[in-house]
């Protein structure tokens, strides 16, 4: 077992991966690994068409400009997809790809599935400074999947710190937080969105869950590092590939449409993930109040373009975080100072090292 899962286990909250679809498409073989999503060669290629990335980093105050500016750079972006895909040789020829593309193009209302009406009720408790405690442990208490998530979540290695168990609701929310408790709905909230898109698709969405369960809970414990609020980076860490799982939730749409598994080249719809995820996943965020300190953060995770000449602590914390995972399931050892380099990172070094050091040394 990884350093990491030791450490991390399922501190986000979340319940386990949801069941996997076992059916295989006809090109998905036991001997066929599935494309790394974040693999190296797309980042390369998104590195030298950085014009794809020149979205302003602002601190906008009204958020319906900054709505815009994340609707306009996504459509940019997809406008840049369609060019890539009328220049592959093989999704060129995929009609499956086109629709796709057009489906996505229908803009974030009819792209991006809201909320469930409880998640939202319960998120606006949580806003609330006025609100009783009482009042929202019992909103939280009523739903048993949600609930259960708290208790995990403030039972975790992360957040107990060798302290007893905690057994109720009210216990946890005074172990985490009003923001850990936020974090924990969002977390519950955008599981909700994992859909079934059809063979290799279904396993991608999954490993990009995976990967964002562990993840969360490791930006949270570097963003010291970068002077970041932990909670907050810590919800940021929970949803910022969410927009890889929306793209996922179309093909699913897709599916069920045309009453069958959708044809696309999966080198292709890996390099549109790239593309696209970071706007898309602003956009939702935007859209399910987050706010735009944490839209920015999400829309820039990956420190392109623009975004590299603003030091932005969330979203440095959350790169650091993405970066470092990476290596530890491709079992590489992660180069900190080449990565400080490629994000052009403003925090510590030296604290970052101090805490994967820490980490490490704790699951020893």
């Amino acid at each position: 077992m990884s350093w990491f899962r030791k450490v991390l286990g399922s501190s986000t909250g979340a319940p386990a991966t949801p069941p996997r679809e076992t059916r295989k498409s006809p090109q998905q073989t036991d001997s066929k690994p599935l494309p790394f999503i974040d693999d190296e060669s797309i980042r390369a290629l998104a590195e030298e068409t950085n014009d794809l990335y020149s979205v302003p980093v602002h601190e906008a105050a009204d958020e319906d400009i900054a709505y815009t500016a994340w609707d306009a750079e996504f459509g940019n972006r997809l406008n840049e997809v369609e060019k890539l895909r009328r220049k592959h040789p093989v999704a060129s020829e995929q009609d499956d790809v086109a629709e796709l593309i057009r489906s996505l193009s229908d803009g974030p209302d009819a792209v991006i599935r809201q909320l469930p009406s409880a998640a939202r009720d319960t998120l606006t408790l949580l806003d609330d400074p006025n609100v009783s405690r009482a009042k929202l442990a019992d909103t939280l208490g009523s739903d048993p999947a949600l609930m259960q998530s708290l208790l995990r979540t403030a039972n975790s290695a992360i957040f107990s710190a060798g302290r007893g168990q905690v057994l109720t609701i009210g216990q946890s929310l005074d172990r985490i937080g009003m923001d850990g408790a936020r974090s924990v709905v969002l977390a519950s909230s955008v599981q909700g969105l994992l859909s079934q898109p059809g063979g290799e698709f279904t396993a991608m969405a999954n490993k990009v869950w995976d990967h964002m369960v562990r993840m969360a809970p490791l930006a949270r414990a570097l963003a010291p590092a970068f002077s970041a609020d932990r909670e907050e980076t810590f919800a940021v860490a929970v949803l910022h590939d969410v927009g890889k799982l929306i793209v996922f939730d179309r093909i699913s749409h897709l599916r069920t449409q045309r009453r069958r598994s959708l044809v696309i080249d999966i080198g292709f719809a890996s390099l549109m993930l790239q593309h696209v995820h970071e706007s898309l996943g602003a956009l939702a965020a935007s859209r399910w109040g987050i706010g735009e300190k944490g839209a920015q953060a999400i829309g820039t995770h990956h420190r392109l373009g623009a975004a590299r000449t603003s030091p932005n602590p969330i979203a440095e914390a959350v790169y650091l975080a993405e970066r470092a995972d990476h290596a530890e399931q491709r079992g590489e050892t992660l180069d900190l100072e080449l990565v400080w380099r490629q994000g052009w990172l403003s925090g510590t070094p030296a604290a970052a090292a101090a805490i994967l050091d820490e980490m490490r040394t704790a699951t020893v």
